[in-house]
């Protein structure tokens, strides 16, 4: 009986210390991968410092429309010696497309034609869907523009926000808004972030890296023939192709305070995503780089 009791005391202290050990390897566990990630948030940060320095050299002080087409067309990769670490970095326009908040430039002195473009495309995306109730999520869209704060889920919140922009968070939520209340879920099947760009409103559009099927709906032109082998490249000259395909040139041919398309400098403004390997792991962030500044960074995680 006595060898019975001992042996079962035996066991409960083994079994205790097996659970003891294995809340210890799952603790030191986790403060690897922790401090992993804390060495990948490091290793991020100078990457991010490095590709900035980069991209100002690049660019220089009078940057030219081949630079800019070289870091849109194509990815750096860098990478360590010792294999340990590598990236690669890719670079996009971000003033490739009207902003939303042109929509509510209507009346707005040197800003009309700026709303005609953003209308005519808003049109023909709820066109195409055939939505509900296109005249409501318009409403929406020019209340939130007005909105001096915030709009989550419908409700207001108490954080500022620059007056006459929509973030692409925000825009979401009111599209959310829109199809519950409307009752049409194929808003949701709009191209939006393709025709339509969100947050800062940079007050053009880059002529020369225009969006294919933005240069197609603004221009009245079929996008198999931007798209095609004469069509318009990235880099390539706007005002030549309206004119090789006698499309109305009106609204290119602006001049400032009413110009709508960047004419003889591309528009200093781009969003580049890092993507890096470190040590086990896959990391990336990326960042937006309007006029020689980082407007927005936004770690996203492994």
């Amino acid at each position: 009986m006595r060898r019975g009791v001992t042996l079962f005391i035996t066991l409960s202290i083994i079994a205790a210390m097996l659970g003891l050990l294995g809340i210890v390897f799952a603790y030191l566990e986790t403060a690897r991968n922790k401090a992993e990630v804390k060495a990948s948030l490091i290793q991020g940060n100078l990457l991010y410092a490095d590709v900035r320095s980069a991209i100002r050299r690049l660019l220089g002080k009078t940057p030219k429309n081949g630079t800019y087409k070289t870091l849109y067309t194509t990815p750096l990769a860098v990478a360590a010696e010792n294999g340990e670490f590598g990236a690669m970095i890719h670079c996009s326009p971000v003033a490739d497309r009207p902003n939303i908040a042109w929509i509510g430039m209507d009346g707005i002195r040197n800003r009309q034609t700026h709303f005609e473009i953003a209308e005519k495309i808003f049109e023909a995306l709820t066109d195409k869907v055939n939505l509900k109730d296109p005249a409501l999520l318009h409403d929406k869209i020019i209340e939130a523009i007005k909105q001096k704060k915030r709009i989550r889920f419908n409700i207001l919140s108490n954080i500022n926000k620059k007056k006459g922009t929509i973030s692409l968070r925000e825009f979401q939520s009111i599209l959310d808004t829109y199809r519950y209340e409307a009752d049409d879920s194929k808003v949701y099947t709009v191209p939006w972030k393709t025709y339509f760009a969100f947050g800062t409103d940079l007050g053009k559009i880059d002529s020369n890296f225009i969006r294919p099927e933005v240069l197609a709906e603004i221009f009245d032109i079929d996008l198999r023939l931007v798209q095609g082998e004469d069509g318009f490249a990235m880099g390539d000259s706007l005002k030549t192709f309206l004119e090789n395909n006698g499309l109305n040139t009106s609204w290119y041919d602006l001049k400032p305070p009413r110009e709508v398309f960047s004419k003889k400098q591309p528009v200093d403004a781009m969003q580049c995503s890092v993507n890096y390997g470190f040590r086990d792991g896959q990391y990336a962030f990326r960042f937006t780089y309007i006029n020689k500044r980082v407007d927005r960074f936004e770690f996203l995680g492994h």
